[in-house]
Parts: structure tokens; sequence; C-alpha cells
């Protein structure tokens, strides 16, 4: 039988393994920190070998030549409902003037994050910080690619690797990689968001907001009609997420810490575009985009239409997330000590771990 990974710094929770596993042996399990694993049924398994064949983890992603650019849409709805410039729903909407489809993050009914594949963009805009459940999509991309069908898939760079490595033989696959600082646990989330239910039931979440033109570092969320807004680094779960003791343990030994990623697109927020262009130090954001195929840097100046495009250098665009991962806190191996010791209720006590980690 296959043994996908040692420890578990090395699985991405990709779930590609168990969506290309013939035999349907391979499910996504929980461990006590909240993130999936895949687990083997010995029962089924046949060793094909085709979990470690896709495996991203097990076959490093090459680089490529990229440009990079800073980006504003000039739409200020689209700006304002984006967590930075707005370059994710630019890039999108040239897929779809194509007819085909995006598949990005988006909170469920339940506000779960979870992957959908869809012509509605909105929802997938604005940052979630919590790993995302695929579900169906991977299926789902797939049977769209086979109908002859563009798709853009947009993830984390871990995310995007699995999909390339699954579905890479279809010419119509568009990956865009996010410049990402780590994940948050699904089952961390849950807990949070029934303790924050305990008043009602949330109905908006938003952990980027624009409205006090801060280069969305708000923090807004609705329950039972009551709006909260707190600055991000004041509120004590976005401090937890901050602090990165929470993330999956991959994420402290990211293997995606550099711009020449070999994906269509990388974006994420353009920090420092103060000092290449003051002008666009104003609070409403601004996207760093990286172009790293010909079909993203033709889809650059076709965006050039409707947005801000300024081509920057490459040493311009570096973000601390493309030189090294973030460094796994002393303080991480508490805190989920702390997490899995749960209630009665089968919560965790959150509000001792804002307290405790998020002061």
């Amino acid at each position: 039988m296959q043994k996908l990974f040692e420890k578990k710094s090395e699985c991405y929770g990709c779930e590609v393994c168990s969506a290309v596993c013939p035999q349907g042996a391979i499910t996504m399990k929980r461990d006590t920190e909240g993130f999936a694993y895949p687990v083997i049924d010995g029962e089924i398994c046949i060793d094909c070998g085709l979990c470690e064949e896709i495996c991203p983890k097990k076959h490093p992603i090459e680089k490529t030549e990229c440009r990079s650019y800073a980006v504003r849409c000039n739409d200020d709805a689209v700006l304002y409902g984006s967590t930075s410039g707005g370059a994710f729903s630019l890039i999108a909407s040239c897929v779809l003037e194509e007819g085909g489809l995006v598949c990005g993050a988006v909170f469920d009914k339940d506000f779960n994050v979870v992957h959908v594949l869809s012509g509605d963009i909105g929802p997938m805009r604005k940052s979630k910080y919590i790993q995302s459940g695929m579900g169906t999509c991977l299926k789902d991309m797939e049977l769209a690619l086979k109908s002859g069908k563009e798709v853009l898939f947009s993830g984390t760079p871990c995310q995007c690797h699995g999909v390339k490595m699954l579905l890479g033989k279809y010419s119509g696959l568009h990956l865009v990689s996010l410049v990402c600082h780590g994940v948050m646990a699904p089952g961390l989330w849950e807990d949070y968001k029934s303790w924050l239910e305990k008043d009602g039931k949330l109905t908006e979440y938003c952990w980027r907001d624009k409205r006090r033109l801060d280069d969305a570092h708000t923090v807004a969320f609705t329950v039972d009609g009551n709006e909260t807004v707190a600055i991000f680094q004041k509120d004590p779960w976005c401090r937890i997420y901050s602090k990165s003791v929470a993330l999956r343990p991959s994420c402290h030994e990211c293997d995606y810490c550099f711009p020449e990623r070999d994906f269509d697109f990388s974006i994420g927020d353009f920090w420092g575009i103060d000092k290449i262009h003051p002008e666009l130090a104003d609070g409403k954001g601004t996207s760093l985009v990286i172009a790293g195929s010909d079909w993203a840097l033709n889809v650059m100046e076709k965006v050039r239409s409707s947005a801000f495009v300024l081509d920057v250098g490459t040493e311009q665009a570096l973000q601390e997330s493309l030189v090294k991962p973030v460094k796994e806190p002393f303080l991480r191996r508490f805190f989920f000590t702390d997490f899995a010791r749960k209630g009665s209720d089968g919560c965790c006590d959150i509000p001792l771990l804002l307290k405790k980690y998020g002061c």
C-alpha cells in the first residue's frame, strides 16, 4: 500500500490524490488540528501508484520567465469588492468573455470555505484565509475541460500545483496562484464560527474590508443583523492568523516562495507601491500581478483597457511570501494543544484561544 507522506508538513491537503484514485481508496480526514489529510484504505488500494505520481509535493515545480505589474481596476464596484486591486476579477472576466468558467474559493451557505466552478465570480472575491475544501470541483473542472471550455482555477500555490498535476494535460486550463501567507484549519474556523453564532446567525464575514480606505485592513462581520467592525490587527481572531500560530504545517516549509512560479499568474497585495507609484498609496488597494505564460501576457494586454497597469521590475515586486516561508512560531504547539481540548458541545474554548494567543 502506498504511503503518501512521512510527516504532516509533507502534505499540502490539495486533495488531488483522492480525486485521481481509481478505487476511491483515499479519503480526506481531519486530524486533531482541524486540517484534512489523505487516508488510504488498504483493503481496496491496488498499489497503482497514481496518487504518488500526481502528488505535487513529490514533483517540485519548475521556474519560468515572468513579468511583474502593479494593477488597479478602473471599476470602483469591482475595486471596492476586492481585497487588493481587482486583478482576479480582471483576469477571470477575460475567461468568462470567451465562454469559460472560473473555479475559486467561496463561502457556502453555512460559511464553510469551499471551491466551486461557476460563471459568477462575485463570491470568489475577497480573501478567505481558511484552507478550502475542493468538493466536486476537480471532477467538475475536468468535465468542463473535456467539453472544450476554458477553465480558470484560482487558489493557493500548492492547490494550483496539484490542479496542474491532475489536469495540466488540458490546454484550456489556466492557473492563478495567490501570493500566500498560509492557511488556517477548517476545523478551527468552524469552532470560531459556532462561537460567533452564540447570539444569532452569521450572515456576512469579510476579513479585508475597504470602508476605511486602509488597504483593506478592516475586518467586518454581521451576526443576527448586528455588524461588528474592527481594525484587522486589533481583532483577536485576525491576530491569531497574522501571528502564524494556526497555519497548516506545510505552510512553514512552503515550496513556492519565489516569483517565477510555473503558473499563468501569481497575484496578491502590492505592498510597497507607495515607493514606486505614490499616487496609488491611497488605501484603495493595488494588486501585484506576475505573469508567467504567453497566455497571461496576452491577458495583461487586454486588461489595460479597463485598469491601470504599471510594468515593474521583479525586485520591486518581491513580497515577503515570495522570498521565504513564514517561520513556525514556538507557540504553535501550545495553540493546537489548547484547540484539541473540546467541550461538551464538541468545540474548543474559543474565548481562551482569543485571549491567550490573539491579544
